[in-house]
């Protein structure tokens, strides 16, 4: 196929996050073969290139050439794929030259075809890193968003991304270089993760991307390799996780002069998109349940992160309370009905506790099916979830609202059918036994909230309950001023 292709003098800048290593579909060509008796003798090839076996299976091979060194995954022992990319080395070789460029002692060359079959012309993707600094740099100006690397604030925030960029080249090639690596990468790695799970531990908003639970599972494999000489395997996921750090410290500007330093503290100013009049509409129709999710909404996406943890512990708790309401839904529904028909009992009494706990069950079972399996979900899946359900015009009210149907629809079917008991009690005893008997349930139900919350929760619901009525009468005010305009 290779040969049959025109050689294209382009050279593609690359970073080691988007290469075809993850992407790549082909197919094996498996086949039966017959052997020779006796001991077979494992073939040897006569080229430059050295074959080595990533941990995970993929093959990869390293050459010395001049000035630096190569790696690629591409199949050099076809003799056609060789040539290909010897001819690709030789362009690059040929622009150092022209642009003067004086190559690092310790420089990787990585190379990548790259093949259109319908212009039949190929391109060479690349990057070369420097063992040394920790970096990668190409041979002519590039930008971070053509690469992908997101916005930058400084010179050392670029380092940082870039170091990020090094990590995930060597945990992908980390069979040839592991001898060159010292033993002090591994212990700085150790430190960093022990202060990260101490953070944890002791702060709530922690900005570490570990759990307590993952970095001690972390640092007991890493401490089984301490003191050890670095071989492949150990160097494959110290880089892993030196790349996740250096992506995490990218995303909070470690180093920078505002870092973030508390999880839901943002780092820039966001658009919060807020609509004051219509999610003051649903909390005061809807028990202010809407204001919960939101809040959480809000703290679960700051600067769209999403720590895995956090999300997982919410989606657990939300799951755990809709399987529950459906429960306690359907048990209001079957006394509804039962209150239906006993001896002058009205069937028009019924419909509006009915309606409402159907709407409960309704609303939690969707829910349910819709986030199946959300509990145990990626934090890249959930930023991805999150960053879909913001409205560009409402922002997360939408997503409250629905996540609070479940419960707000239950208190409204328990409300509902109280009163309906109570108009029952009313046409068999009387309306003033049945007036004493409900108020003695509102001052019940108005005690047992009172006295099981907190000084401060009474004057932030009263706060709360209040600047939702003043909002929304407000912006009644204001729409009548414009329509009579």
């Amino acid at each position: 196929m290779a040969s049959s292709l025109n050689l294209v003098n382009e050279l593609r800048p690359v970073t080691s996050t988007t290469t075809r290593r993850y992407g790549k579909l082909l197919w094996v060509d498996a086949y039966h073969i017959t052997t020779a008796p006796g001991l077979r003798l494992r073939t040897s090839t006569k080229s430059e290139w050295l074959p080595f076996t990533h941990p995970e299976g993929q093959l990869y091979f390293y050459m010395k050439r001049g000035q630096f060194s190569v790696v690629t995954e591409e199949n050099v022992l076809n003799i056609e794929t060789d040539d290909l990319v010897s001819s690709y080395l030789a362009v690059i070789e040929k622009r150092i030259l022209e642009c003067g460029i004086i190559l690092p002692q310790t420089c990787e060359l990585f190379v990548e075809l790259r093949f259109d079959e319908t212009s039949q012309t190929s391109i060479c993707a690349y990057y070369f890193v420097d063992h040394h600094s920790r970096c990668l740099f190409w041979l002519e100006p590039t930008s971070s968003e053509l690469l992908d690397m997101g916005m930058v604030v400084s010179d050392s925030h670029l380092d940082t991304a870039l170091e990020r960029l090094y990590w995930v080249h060597v945990e992908f090639f980390p069979m040839h270089v592991c001898a060159q690596m010292m033993p002090l990468v591994l212990d700085n790695l150790i430190s960093v993760i022990c202060h990260g799970m101490t953070d944890r531990m002791t702060s709530r908003t922690s900005t570490f991307p570990y759990t307590e639970e993952k970095c001690d599972q972390l640092l007991r494999a890493l401490s089984l390799r301490r003191g050890e000489p670095l071989d492949g395997h150990t160097l494959c996921f110290v880089a892993r996780l030196w790349g996740a750090i250096n992506n995490q410290r990218f995303m909070t500007y470690y180093g920078q002069e505002n870092a973030q330093l508390d999880r839901l503290h943002p780092p820039m100013p966001e658009d919060i998109v807020d609509c004051p009049w219509m999610r003051a509409l649903a909390n005061l129709t809807l028990w202010g349940i809407p204001h919960h999710y939101y809040s959480k909404l809000h703290d679960l996406f700051v600067h769209d992160q999403v720590y895995v943890d956090h999300w997982q512990t919410f989606m657990a708790a939300c799951v755990s309370e809709w399987r529950g309401l459906l429960l306690w839904a359907f048990s209001v529904l079957i006394a509804s009905i039962l209150i239906s028909m006993l001896p002058r009992a009205s069937l028009t009494s019924s419909v509006a506790p009915i309606f409402a706990a159907s709407s409960s069950i309704l609303s939690g079972s969707i829910l349910l099916l819709r986030h199946h399996g959300f509990e145990d979900a990626t934090a890249s899946f959930a930023a991805s979830f999150l960053r879909t359900a913001k409205s560009s015009d409402w922002g997360f009210l939408p997503l409250s609202v629905v996540y609070s149907m479940p419960k707000a629809m239950y208190l409204w079917s328990m409300g509902l059918m109280v009163a309906q008991f109570v108009f029952w009690v009313s046409r068999v005893v009387g309306v003033f036994w049945a007036s004493g008997g409900a108020g003695f349930l509102a001052l019940m139900g108005y005690g047992v909230l009172y006295f099981t919350s907190l000084e401060d929760d009474h004057d932030s619901m009263t706060t709360m309950l209040r600047s939702h009525w003043q909002t929304f009468q407000n912006d009644s005010v204001e729409a009548a001023e414009t329509s009579t305009v």
